[in-house]
């Protein structure tokens, strides 16, 4: 599970189980022994002090950008703002510890059962450190593991807004963007120069956050057009122009 893919002499392992159980271990052949640990150093700016309270969280997946991260990013975690656990991304499992205060100065900011951990991704293609969404538990207690997922975390906008389109002019296709703070309805229409109806682009509920609209033209005649937008009693429009 995790990263640890065989054990090792002199070293000290827990094993937790809510039941009963017969456990024997035999040593694996030579070759699996010698078998490397995904495992890597991390950067000495996202190292952690190693504790004896100890929580880990298996992440089964992570996304940026609504794609999967790389093994050259970093998941980070943090207590607050205090770095509490850190590792590579190694595939699905990736077990990323989060250490426990033990009540020495060493270790203040370390978590303390109750505390809540969250998410940073260091993204290796853009240096960009990422907070993350969290779909799982992420209490911390001692010697407790959760299975998680991560994604990027959403920027929920603070006001309506009806974005320019682009292109703009444009043929046959262009994209429009609005955001809405809360859950709300949404209408987009396409009226013509004569106030007709062209096209309703969007009409229904809609989250929270930033959102994305295409139009295809290729069915209308060259000329000026109308986008209107309403949502939570406001009306934004914008002026386009259709140039075949």
């Amino acid at each position: 599970v995790g990263g640890l893919l065989n054990l090792s002499g002199t070293e000290g392992y827990w094993f937790i189980t809510n039941a009963e159980v017969s456990f024997s271990y035999n040593s694996p052949v030579e070759g699996v022994a010698r078998k490397a640990s995904p495992v890597r150093s991390v950067p000495m700016e996202f190292a952690f002090r190693q504790s004896t309270q100890q929580a880990f969280y298996f992440v089964n997946n992570a996304t940026i950008g609504g794609e999967p991260i790389e093994k050259e990013d970093l998941i980070i975690a943090y207590n607050g703002d205090v770095r509490v656990g850190s590792r590579y991304w190694y595939g699905e499992t990736t077990d990323v510890p989060a250490m426990g205060t033990n009540g020495s100065d060493s270790y203040a900011g370390y978590c303390s059962p109750g505390d809540k951990v969250s998410f940073k991704v260091l993204d290796a293609s853009s240096g960009n450190l990422i907070d993350m969404d969290v779909d799982g538990e992420t209490i911390w207690n001692n010697n407790s593991f959760s299975v998680i997922s991560l994604s990027e975390q959403r920027i929920i906008p603070e006001e309506i807004s009806f974005s320019s389109a682009y292109p703009n002019p444009f043929n046959p296709v262009t994209m429009l963007e609005f955001s809405v703070p809360i859950e709300m309805d949404v209408q987009v229409v396409v009226y013509d120069m004569m106030g007709r109806v062209v096209s309703e682009l969007v009409s229904g509920l809609h989250e929270p956050g930033y959102h994305e609209v295409r139009w295809n033209a290729s069915q209308q005649s060259s000329g000026i057009y109308f986008v209107k937008m309403i949502a939570g009693g406001k009306t934004n429009i914008l002026k386009l122009m259709l140039v075949k």
